[in-house]
């Protein structure tokens, strides 16, 4: 075999049990599928390990050792140490819990900055810091485009600004955010940054070393696995955050972020993930990989470049409906947009087409997704809300040509 300049798709779809199902879903930024070694392994532990870990009996072993190996890869897929990153049930809980341990560290009349482009798991918990006394700056995007100007983040950013928090990419308005050029200037500020990477993972996943940045959040089920979220935090700032765990964890480091801990069969799950990128990796390259950093890096150029020609398909359908608005980018660059398109239908609801697109077996969301601020800040009604389609490497050209023809045919 030699090096493929092009993603076997085909080879992909195998590993995951639902696309059988016949259905072209298209609502992958609400959740993608799942890949059989991401199966084989929660039910693995559950079979054969379900114990407390980290004791001397041979289950018990196994089980820290399952565990340990999903935390390996959640860390290490990111360039992060394993001291850096914590994994928690949720997003928005995980946010939450990092508002809480910052808090103390801050003064009144401390500033932070948010956007009205984020979910809400990455805004609302910082602007309930405004009822203790933190200032609550917004950074607001372009009502037509949709995009965050940089000119309006340095017109914000002053001698009390903490903390800038921002998406990586939007799950509304799909664009990718220059998350080196805004952490730059909020360091250049004295300010940290809060990265919301829930919508960009299964299409970017980020080096946070190279970015360098403070704090960076995204979930495990928008990236094949199970629903479980991952913190990752520059180790300093975890040593310096207020101990949020059981008072015996004030310095265990990342414990003190982590109340409740592990949720053990599902972070054994998330070393399945690796397994399916590396079992990509090792069909489509002859050379093994120096790193795991060095896989996913490769397997991403691939799932780009299958996902910039689903996106320029489903432009070309819709470009028939020029009445259509399409919410971001006019683009199929993987550069400067994810394969996440919100559409507004005059005079249609998106209920309704979803509803209609789902007879015809195509499965796409309608709504605000949690971006209600979004929403409502591109003058859309945020109680009905936009269509959205959304893809990822393993969707195929005939489910976007699916799509398109049922779309025209509702328009």
């Amino acid at each position: 075999m030699t090096d493929r300049t092009t993603l076997d798709v085909d080879f992909c779809r195998a590993f995951f049990p639902p696309i059988g199902n016949g259905l072209a879903y298209l609502e992958n930024a609400g959740g993608s599928y799942v890949p059989e070694p991401v199966i084989e392994a929660v039910t693995g532990y559950m079979r054969e390990s379900q114990c407390q870990p980290g004791w001397t009996f041979a289950s018990s072993r196994q089980a820290r050792a399952r565990i340990d190996a999903g935390l390996a890869f959640a860390a290490g897929a990111i360039n992060a140490g394993q001291d850096e990153v914590v994994v928690g049930p949720s997003t928005t809980l995980n946010a939450y819990v990092l508002a809480q341990a910052l808090r103390p560290a801050m003064r009144e009349g401390d500033e932070i900055i948010v956007t009205n482009q984020d979910h809400e798991s990455n805004g609302g918990v910082w602007r309930r810091l405004a009822q203790t006394g933190i200032t609550v700056r917004e950074w607001r995007i372009d009502p037509t485009s949709g995009d965050l100007d940089l000119a309006d983040l340095d017109a914000l950013l002053g001698p009390r600004t903490r903390l800038v928090c921002f998406p990586h990419v939007s799950n509304i308005v799909g664009s990718v955010n220059d998350v080196a050029a805004i952490t730059a200037r909020a360091h250049a500020a004295g300010a940290r940054v809060c990265v919301d990477g829930v919508a960009a993972v299964a299409h970017d996943l980020p080096d946070v070393k190279a970015l360098d940045v403070d704090f960076y959040l995204f979930s495990f089920y928008k990236l094949y696995g199970p629903h479980l979220a991952l913190l990752y935090a520059k180790r300093e700032h975890i040593v310096a955050a207020a101990n949020q765990n059981h008072y015996f964890h004030e310095h265990s480091i990342p414990a003190k972020l982590n109340p409740g801990g592990l949720s053990y069969e599902s972070v054994a799950g998330i070393a399945g993930i690796g397994s399916y990128l590396e079992a990509v990796d090792g069909h489509h390259f002859d050379a093994p990989a120096n790193s795991l950093r060095s896989r996913i890096e490769r397997v991403y150029t691939l799932f780009r470049a299958q996902e910039a020609n689903l996106m320029a398909r489903l432009l070309g359908h819709l470009d028939r409906h020029p009445e259509v608005r399409l919410v971001g980018r006019r683009s199929a660059d993987p550069k400067l947009r994810a394969p996440t398109f919100c559409l507004v239908a005059p005079g249609r609801s998106p209920e309704a087409l979803a509803n209609a697109l789902a007879e015809r077996g195509i499965c796409v969301g309608h709504g605000h997704f949690y971006g209600k601020r979004c929403v409502e800040a591109l003058g859309i009604d945020s109680e009905t809300g936009v269509l959205r389609l959304s893809m990822v490497h393993y969707n195929t050209v005939d489910e976007i040509d699916r799509a398109g023809e049922a779309l025209h045919a509702l328009l």
